[in-house]
């Protein structure tokens, strides 16, 4: 008997396991079918941005501006160029279109030679493209102060000598007036003045990190006041010959433009390889690079608006 009800205690046991291992087998079975069925749940991301890469000047040339669609960091889809933008920069005075390069889709230009006025504020727009593809057209603005630019008086050039051998003294005497720059990036060049280029011809260099003392320069505070000052460079001798013209060239740029260019070059090498018709590959510069365009979320990029100044001399000892 005792023997008996062992037997049956024993199979009650096995009864009660047999119902909890088919409890768990069911959740289990029910939990990794959720699982799957949220897995199969299809991912839609869009991670497109318009990457703008532009400027507009006081110097009296034809303006370019060129869009591209950022690559997909997600897909891996690459960059690609945004064609049928409408496109102008105005000071809410004089307006200038941009019309797109029949021959360079993407690439859009001043109808002539124009330029800006320093102590002008201008915006740029950019309308009619869906980046997002989400049937919606999208519009991008920036805005910027063009600083007005720094007056030459004269440029001194003489054989001297300046800690580390021989070379050729230049100083450069210039006032600051109101509404003017708040950094200058100033570089010479012998003869070769047609060909002085544009600060994108100048990004990743690592330029904009070097000599920051020369750039940063007294603001002006009220408009009838005038602020003297003068910018030392030196140059090879063996670069320079009597009869030689030495040019000097500043660009007047705005603090959150200088900010942008030294950020830009501390977070590139300037022995990378750039496309140079695509300056913000984001698989080579930083996605959180500063932007003067907004919507902040959905550009990337920098529309550059300066102002330029220069003088020139012969150089005869």
């Amino acid at each position: 008997m005792m023997f008996q009800k062992y037997i049956c205690k024993t199979k009650r046991i096995i009864s009660v396991k047999h119902v909890l291992l088919c409890f768990c087998l069911f959740t289990v079975v029910f939990l990794f079918g959720s699982c799957e069925q949220n897995l199969n749940i299809e991912i839609k991301t869009n991670d497109k941005r318009l990457l703008v890469d532009g400027e507009f000047t006081t110097d009296s040339v034809i303006h370019t501006i060129k869009l591209y669609c950022s690559g997909s960091l997600i897909t891996g889809k690459p960059q690609t160029i945004v064609s049928g933008a409408k496109i102008y920069v105005t000071d809410g005075r004089e307006t200038f279109d941009y019309i797109e390069n029949k021959d360079t889709l993407g690439l859009y230009q001043t109808a002539g030679n124009v330029g800006g006025k320093g102590g002008h504020n201008y915006t740029l727009s950019v309308t009619n493209i869906d980046i997002d593809n989400d049937g919606k057209m999208d519009s991008y603005t920036a805005n910027s102060l063009m600083p007005v630019s720094v007056k030459f008086d004269s440029l001194l050039s003489y054989r001297g000598y300046n800690g580390d051998g021989p070379k050729v003294i230049n100083k450069a005497y210039y006032k600051l007036f109101f509404d003017g720059p708040g950094y200058v990036y100033p570089f010479p060049l012998v003869n070769n003045y047609i060909r002085y280029g544009t600060i994108t011809d100048r990004l990743g260099s690592g330029e904009f990190t070097r000599f920051e003392s020369w750039y940063e320069v007294p603001k002006v505070l009220y408009p009838d006041s005038i602020i003297n000052r003068y910018v030392y460079f030196a140059i090879n001798p063996s670069d320079v010959k009597i009869g030689d013209t030495i040019n000097f060239i500043c660009y007047n740029l705005t603090n959150d433009q200088y900010e942008f260019l030294k950020e830009f070059d501390n977070n590139t090498n300037s022995n990378s390889q750039f496309n140079s018709d695509n300056i913000y590959d984001q698989l080579k510069i930083p996605a959180n690079l500063p932007t003067n365009i907004a919507p902040a979320d959905k550009a990337a990029g920098y529309f550059f608006v300066y102002s330029v100044s220069k003088i020139s001399k012969v150089f005869n000892e």
